[in-house]
């Protein structure tokens, strides 16, 4: 089941810094992996809602919800105003946890002040959670091309002033009542900092796990750590075509992690966000998204 929101902003696309956000845009559209769909198509907020099974849910969580969002890209292109729609529309769901997974930003330590200036509007009942991507190191690729020293902590830091926990290969554990949920995060597939073991290594196995991690390639290894959940982000709902250009800018191990839920085996799943940036849109089915999941108790699997 979804939703469409639209946004009036998409209607500003066309003014005079409307059309100089454009062309800077285009100039940069390798920065951001990809193209920038001029159109007011790519302001329609999609709202995709989705039932989150786990093992061992205590009651007091039944029916608990989580708002995922990811590649967020605040920057020349995305603009502050555009994301405080986004955060209007998340407040309005009226959700218990918020979940972002990475790219917070495309561009120097400035945008790290203003997104948390943003973000910190969010209101869920409880907390939001978060882990880094990619160009949250700096216009970042595993070549290790644009990282900018220093920035995932600055921006961590922020974005903490903000009452948003960005979880650096560490974990966090949340209590509702008399019942328990753990959420995971992991540092950037492509960072040397990349650590599943770490990020899990204080988790307690009885309580139900979600993890959050940018870059869906990491999926499955996470998954084995621990996580019944792993809710990650990156592709904005398409993978780069293959090739020379797209196997060095956006290289892609597992190709058919492009958008939506997928099933890891073991009654382990991932959904990958198509992320609320509207760069590299490719068609109407890679609309920004909020992703709003209720989670629901599971029975253990029998044998």
């Amino acid at each position: 089941m979804n939703e469409i929101i639209f946004s009036s902003y998409g209607r500003q696309l066309f003014s005079r810094t409307g059309v100089k956000r454009m062309l800077w845009s285009a100039a940069k559209t390798v920065a951001l992996g990809g193209m920038f769909v001029w159109s007011f198509e790519d302001h329609w907020l999609r709202i995709e809602r989705r039932e989150m099974p786990l093992r061992g849910l205590g009651p007091d969580l039944d029916g608990a919800t989580i708002a995922h969002v990811s590649d967020l890209h605040l920057s020349p292109i995305v603009m502050e105003r555009y994301l405080h729609h986004c955060v209007n529309a998340i407040n309005e769901l009226g959700v218990d946890f918020v979940a972002i997974t990475g790219d917070f930003i495309t561009g120097p330590r400035q945008y790290a002040r203003r997104i948390a200036r943003a973000l910190k509007h969010l209101s869920p009942r409880v907390a939001t959670i978060a882990c880094l991507g990619n160009h949250d190191y700096g216009i970042f690729h595993p070549s290790g091309f644009g990282q900018t020293r220093g920035l995932a902590d600055f921006l961590s830091e922020q974005l903490g002033h903000s009452d948003i926990f960005v979880m650096l290969n560490e974990s966090r554990t949340f209590r509702v009542g008399n019942s328990l949920l753990q959420f995971v995060g992991v540092e950037d597939y492509w960072s040397p900092r990349f650590n599943p073991l770490l990020a899990f290594e204080m988790t307690m196995s009885h309580i139900p796990t979600v993890a959050l991690v940018h870059n869906p390639d990491a999926a499955v290894q996470v998954a084995h750590c621990g996580a019944q959940w792993v809710l990650a982000g990156h592709t904005h709902g398409s993978v780069m075509p293959d090739g020379r250009v797209g196997g060095k800018v956006l290289p892609t191990a597992n190709r058919q992690f492009s958008a939506g839920q997928y099933s890891l085996g073991d009654d382990r799943h991932l959904y990958v966000n198509r992320g609320l940036g509207y760069g590299r849109r490719w068609n109407l089915n890679t609309r920004p998204e909020v992703t709003v999941f209720t989670l629901r108790a599971a029975e253990a699997p029998v044998g």
